[in-house]
């Protein structure tokens, strides 16, 4: 019997392609759910059937901060607001749970989730007993990292201010909500109040890289948006400084400089390196910047990033165009040596046609 890991990151699951109204939800970004069904079923049948896999979910798996709780999308996210929210994402993706509940079932096989900044709603109880019982299996949620046999796993978010949740403070209580919320950092922010409505004119920019380039392009060729959007940008830094019940506080200056991050792509290699150097660890896989990568560093060591399944826009000259590379990590365990980890490219096994988003 092997013993093999799968890792997948930064699915982005919203409510499905279509709203209860038969409209089309332009949140959504994952329209895949049968080419990763495929996937589930191919490790889950035949010659790994009874193999011991896991599945790792390495963060962003769900974009619960992209689902509306009552018909908005609060800043304050509440534990009944997440459970409602992943709700209409398991309503929106009903085939894919079921396969994914499918895979847990097979002999030896499980599911491990970790968390990401597009998904903080996992950091619920609730939540994790929601999933756990749509799935009828047990689900390991080990927080932002997971650790095992020398192969350090993370989806990234930790390693960028933007997004870096505070592990000591996740959860807190404030004045102007009665409830407890989660202690989102500033990047949540942005997507919430920013990305979110702007979306509803561009559809596709939070899949363009690198942003900033785009946004250069777009005072050329595309100025009245371009103009729409730096003055949405300018209200949600200056909203974000005075607005009456802030539980979260970032100086312009220090806004200001978080935009310029988010300008460009987050390089994640130099932070691999800095595990591989300073921990016990031989490989370090990430998410998180939806590049993948397979990078040897020095002779023995090894960072991989998984990539994203949906399709990106690059204005990088070396990938220039629309790309789309349902990449994943594949970690086999051969006899006594150490676990040895691949990237690779699934194509499926019989998809004969697909929804198209542009």
């Amino acid at each position: 019997m092997r013993k093999i890991k799968l890792v997948v990151s930064d699915f982005h699951l919203g409510r499905g392609r279509l709203m209860p109204d038969g409209g089309i939800n332009i949140l959504e970004e994952f329209i895949f759910d049968h080419r990763f069904i495929d996937f589930l079923d191919y490790y889950s049948h035949d010659e790994f059937r009874r193999d011991e896999v896991e599945l790792i979910l390495n963060g962003d798996f769900m974009n619960t901060i992209m689902v509306d709780y009552e018909e908005q999308y609060p800043r304050a996210l509440t534990e009944a607001g997440c459970v409602e929210k992943v709700q209409k994402i398991l309503d929106g993706h009903p085939e894919l749970f079921e396969a994914l509940a499918g895979f847990a079932k097979a002999p030896n096989h499980r599911l491990s989730y970790i968390a990401g900044n597009h998904d903080p709603a996992v950091i619920w109880p609730a939540v994790r007993r929601q999933l756990q019982d749509r799935i009828q299996s047990e689900i390991l949620f080990p927080g932002f990292n997971y650790a095992f046999d020398g192969i350090w796993v993370e989806h990234g978010q930790q390693r960028v201010a933007t997004n870096r949740f505070d592990p000591d403070h996740l959860i807190i209580r404030t004045k102007g909500t009665e409830e407890p919320i989660l202690n989102l950092p500033w990047g949540c922010f942005f997507v919430i109040d920013y990305i979110n409505p702007i979306k509803r004119f561009r559809r596709y920019i939070d899949r363009i890289q690198p942003f900033g380039r785009y946004l250069f392009s777009a005072y050329l060729f595309d100025t009245g948006f371009a103009l729409r959007a730096t003055y949405r940008l300018l209200s949600f830094l200056l909203s974000h400084q005075f607005e009456k019940h802030r539980w979260h506080t970032t100086s312009l200056r220090d806004a200001l400089d978080i935009v310029k991050q988010l300008s460009i792509i987050p390089d994640l290699e130099k932070d691999a390196q800095e595990i591989l150097q300073t921990g016990p660890y031989h490989t370090v896989i990430f998410g998180h910047n939806h590049q993948p990568a397979y990078v040897k560093v020095g002779r023995a060591k090894l960072y991989v990033n998984v990539g994203t399944w949906n399709d990106i826009i690059h204005l990088e000259i070396q990938n220039l165009g629309r790309q789309r590379r349902m990449t994943y990590a594949y970690i086999e365990y051969r006899n006594q040596e150490r676990p040895q980890t691949h990237l690779k490219l699934w194509k499926g096994r019989h998809v004969i046609e697909e929804d198209m988003m542009f």
